[in-house]
């Protein structure tokens, strides 16, 4: 088979991907065909921060709708809850997803005290529209987003239904009735790290009047044709972060919702979540499909030829699974004390999730450095000058590495912001958090690049090339960071007497390492640098943590372990 043959099967293979890409974003966008989305629109608050909000919506006419304000959780955003947005929307209800103050492209600093002033700059919105019934209102939150909302709807009889995910029912909610009717469910997973359903039972039990003793889950009472309706729903599949986009969640809000306003008629009976879902997987494949299927192009279009490799580090007494175990090890003996070391910078920062991001990633960072002196120190090579050799070609492949590595990332991110980040978790920052992402990008970019100096530069020049061991490597990789992340943070959970960072990142973290494994290996073959590599999953990654982390200092942030 000669080379034109070959290139043509890769162009398809690029077309056929890139085809796949974009239908599933088209559809993705589209589904459910009868609901109206509009994005970004702004509202201020009495106290003068700007609110970002989505809404979604019938497409058919009318008067006197019924609105839902949905309000996300700590480390969240409004994209978080499109999902539940586009089912309430589905069911016939104007939806409000929103997100509070120093999230996502709000402004603002996080302050739990002002949370209440965001949601009602969201009714004040609503209350401007001649379309909607403002005095059947419907609130849905999320985690923290449940504690103001229960205050605003416990302060106003304008709300006729409170949906709280993950959050806590409080004592002395007002009582529904027929005349100002107020039904309340409350959901919850079983493997939630915050709340249990006995925590959920003392407020429902003032809320009916019913012992503790005597209540159960998923058992309605009271009902709604009297207003007082209110349920625990307890999920046996879930836990606290996932309830961001667990289809049963999703379900039980929107049946919950259509029952307490039983004049609304859905203008699709279908449910969405899992079809979304899986619209997301083929917006993946074809996405990340044409990427790595565009690598080896650009890298011949960009870099010409490619030169010898800038870090390749032999160490004919390492073995790949002696390297791999030594790695892990100096991850876990080391990490602790490289956190420690990296706490007084998190001090100085603000977005301080990203910061607490950064100092467990420099931990490994730090006992992967240690390695490699000791590794450095049998060869007689500085760790300096191992540090130094991925940047020591020559000038003009140095800038085409950045060249390339800044195009690659740009490619990635824009196909997981299509996907993703419009559709399940936000990854745009707002004006707010702007001046701090080249200081996040920097600290990112250095983590990845120790990252590859082992991952890559040494590790992987022990596989040859090819498919089945590029797997192979991505999988070392992926396994190294998740068992170091899976032990930090349990022992910090134990530490703690919590389990809430345990439970919020390792889901998350298992998608981003795996992303970052395959990509990084896949360019590094491509390019024989690690540079590019490091550029590309510094870029989604830095978007991603800044706009998911809240506009909070860090100092707040490290007395919020201590309360």
């Amino acid at each position: 088979m000669n080379r034109i043959d070959v290139d043509r099967k890769k162009i398809i293979l690029i077309c056929i991907f890139l085809a796949i890409f974009i239908l599933g974003t088209v559809f993705i966008f589209i589904i459910p065909f009868d609901v109206k989305a509009t994005y970004n629109k702004t509202v201020k608050t009495i106290d003068g921060e700007t609110i970002s909000f989505n809404v979604f919506e019938p497409k058919r006419t009318g008067v006197n709708k019924k609105a839902i304000i949905l309000g996300h959780g700590i480390m969240s955003n409004k994209e978080m809850l499109k999902g539940y947005a586009i089912e309430f929307a589905a069911a016939g209800f104007v939806a409000v997803p929103f997100d509070f103050r120093g999230h996502g492209l709000s402004t603002g600093e996080l302050n739990r005290d002002l949370l209440t002033n965001d949601i009602n700059a969201i009714v004040s919105y609503l209350y401007g529209r001649s379309d909607i019934d403002t005095s059947s209102l419907g609130y849905f939150g999320f985690s923290m987003g449940g504690g103001p909302g229960i205050e605003i709807v416990n302060g106003s009889t304008d709300f006729k239904c409170f949906i709280g995910a993950g959050t806590r029912l409080p004592n002395d909610v007002r009582k529904g009735n027929s005349t100002d009717p107020l039904n309340i469910l409350m959901i919850l997973g079983r493997y939630d790290e915050i709340i249990k359903p006995e925590d959920l039972k003392e407020g429902l039990s003032d809320y009916t009047g019913i012992p503790i003793a005597d209540l159960d889950v998923n058992r309605l009472y009271g009902s709604f044709q009297d207003g007082n309706a209110s349920m625990i729903y307890l999920d046996d599949n879930s836990n606290h972060v996932l309830g961001d986009w667990d289809p049963d969640f999703i379900r039980e809000a929107r049946n919950f919702a259509l029952n307490t306003f039983s004049d609304v008629r859905p203008i699709d009976e279908n449910f969405y979540a899992h079809t979304r879902l899986i619209i997301l997987f083929l917006q993946l494949f074809g996405g990340f499909g044409f990427f790595a299927l565009i690598v080896d192009p650009l890298s011949q279009l960009i870099l010409k030829t490619k030169e010898e490799e800038s870090f390749t580090f032999e160490t004919e007494d390492e073995t790949v699974i002696s390297l791999s175990g030594k790695t892990i090890a100096y991850s876990l003996i080391l990490g602790l004390p490289g956190i420690l070391i990296f706490v007084p910078i998190i001090l100085i920062l603000f977005l301080a999730t990203a910061g607490f991001i950064s100092a467990l990633l420099f931990g490994q960072a730090f006992g992967i450095l240690v390695l490699l002196w000791r590794i450095g120190k049998k060869k007689n090579t500085k760790l300096s000058e191992i540090i130094k050799k991925p940047f020591k070609t020559s000038r003009n492949n140095l800038i085409r590495q950045f060249l390339l590595g800044g195009i690659l990332a740009t490619l990635l991110t824009v196909i997981i912001y299509l996907s993703a980040g419009l559709n399940y978790i936000g990854m745009i920052p707002s004006i707010t958090k702007i001046p701090w992402i080249p200081l996040y990008f920097v600290i990112f970019f250095i983590i990845f690049m120790v990252f590859g100096l082992v991952f890559h530069g040494i590790l992987q020049n022990k596989f040859e090339k090819g498919v089945k061991p590029l797997v192979k490597v991505s999988l070392i990789i992926f396994g190294t960071l998740f068992l170091y992340m899976f032990t930090i943070l349990l022992i910090m959970a134990l530490i703690m007497g919590s389990f809430f960072y345990f439970g919020s990142f390792l889901p998350i973290a298992i998608p981003l390492f795996l992303l970052n494994a395959f990509i990084s290996t896949i360019v590094y073959e491509k390019t024989g640098n690690i540079i590019p590599g490091a550029l590309v999953n510094t870029l989604f990654f830095t978007l991603l943590i800044c706009t998911i982390s809240p506009y909070q200092s860090g100092i707040s942030f490290i007395f919020g372990f201590f309360h």
